[in-house]
């Protein structure tokens, strides 16, 4: 079966990079990368020795094994220094964050970088957004009843974002995508089911109140 969320994110890099997949796994988006000539090269980087094994296993298949090296890493620390670009899909915001920021020097070095976590994309964007960065792309995808948000951000300044824009996305809410208008209905009808119990705290339903005003502003413009 089609893996349409990785494939979305394979179409978000930047072609001519050289990449690196942190937290690779089985090597699906390295191989996409090399296949449709998007890299000339690709490290598929991981933590664990058993992914990296999958991961040798699958590149050997397919004859990639010259364009997709492995690398036993955490995070970005042992990634050869001709990476220019690094995506991180499918992790949590606080593994992604924590990987951001033990080799943050060296993420200033990158072209682009592509996050998309498992939830909290929000929070993602606040960190993006207190490190001055600039968010450049951004995806909704829909995948076997799963959502999932792609944002691809450079080390570039930038100017703070609004708390609409870390809610809704910057690039998100310009784009008028209807199954986008229907993730964010489906989140406004969260809230609403929250609200409704209201056994939540007070600072926290203030919270989600503010979100529920700029999601309800978003779908009635």
């Amino acid at each position: 079966m089609k893996n349409i969320r990785l494939n979305k994110i394979a179409d978000m890099v930047k072609k001519g990079v050289t990449a690196a997949d942190i937290g690779t796994d089985h090597a699906l988006l390295p191989i996409l990368l090399i296949d449709n000539q998007i890299c000339p090269k690709v490290y598929a980087c991981d933590v664990a020795k058993g992914p990296l094994l999958a991961a040798q296993t699958n590149i050997a298949k397919v004859g990639l094994s010259e364009h997709i090296p492995t690398v036993l890493s955490d995070g970005l620390k042992n990634v050869p220094s001709d990476a220019d670009a690094c995506i991180l899909a499918g992790m949590g915001c606080i593994t992604a964050v924590e990987i951001f920021e033990a080799s943050f020097e060296r993420l200033k070095q990158m072209k682009q970088i592509i996050v998309e976590v498992n939830r909290d994309t929000t929070k993602m964007r606040e960190w993006i957004s207190d490190h001055h960065f600039t968010i450049e792309e951004e995806i909704y995808i829909s995948d076997r009843d799963h959502d999932y948000i792609a944002l691809s951000f450079t080390p570039q300044e930038h100017a703070p974002y609004s708390k609409e824009e870390l809610l809704l996305g910057p690039i998100l809410q310009k784009k008028k995508d209807p199954a986008y208008f229907a993730y964010c209905q489906r989140q406004k009808e969260k809230i609403d089911a929250i609200l409704a119990q209201a056994k939540e705290n007070a600072f926290h339903l203030a919270q989600i109140q503010e979100d529920r005003s700029i999601y309800e502003a978003y779908l009635n413009q």
